[in-house]
């Protein structure tokens, strides 16, 4: 455990911002690209990320659906950043006031 510890950079959490966007690479040229639209916490106080995530695969079609994980599992899942600015003119806000279906990953 130790050692796992030496080798494996801790999750960067106080880096996730509204607006931030995040890559991930998988086997099979598959690449997740995900935008961060809300930082918050729930009811009990856990810190969880709401991000709009876009999932292409070479040659293939792309999908996009509205997320939402706790802050510790965004972190580790996403560890590449490649851009966006909190508070940009770009980025479109979160309505907190608005009902989404939002899809809960374990």
């Amino acid at each position: 455990m130790l050692a796992a510890h030496w080798f494996k950079q801790p999750a960067r959490t106080d880096e996730i911002k509204v607006g931030s966007v995040y890559k991930r690479a998988h086997e099979g040229n598959i690449v997740e690209t995900a935008r961060v639209i809300d930082v918050g916490r729930d009811a009990l106080g856990i810190p969880h990320v709401t991000y709009e995530v876009s999932v292409e695969r070479a040659r293939l079609a792309k999908y996009e659906e509205r997320r939402t994980l706790g802050l510790e599992s965004f972190a580790e899942r996403f560890r590449e950043s490649i851009g966006g600015e909190a508070g940009s003119a770009e980025q479109p806000k979160a309505d907190k006031g608005a009902k989404t279906k939002i899809k809960h990953d374990a």
